[in-house]
């Protein structure tokens, strides 16, 4: 198996994590499913940034060091 492929193959998983992680965290704040959804939403962004930062500090920390 190509390993080039694997490597991407993995980052498919991403965003479903990213979904699941925040509705679960959200469910266990609020009862009501608007405010669950709306909960759900706002960390999704959150998380996705944070992971976005991490990324982007690591690609330039190897292309420029």
């Amino acid at each position: 198996m190509n390993a080039a492929l694997f490597a991407v193959g993995i980052y498919w998983d991403l965003p479903v994590l990213l979904v699941i992680v925040s509705l679960v965290y959200a469910a266990t704040r609020h009862d009501r499913w608007d405010r669950i959804l709306s909960e759900a939403f706002g960390w999704g962004i959150r998380i996705a940034l944070f992971l976005f930062g991490i990324g982007l500090t690591l690609f330039l920390l190897s292309t420029y060091l």
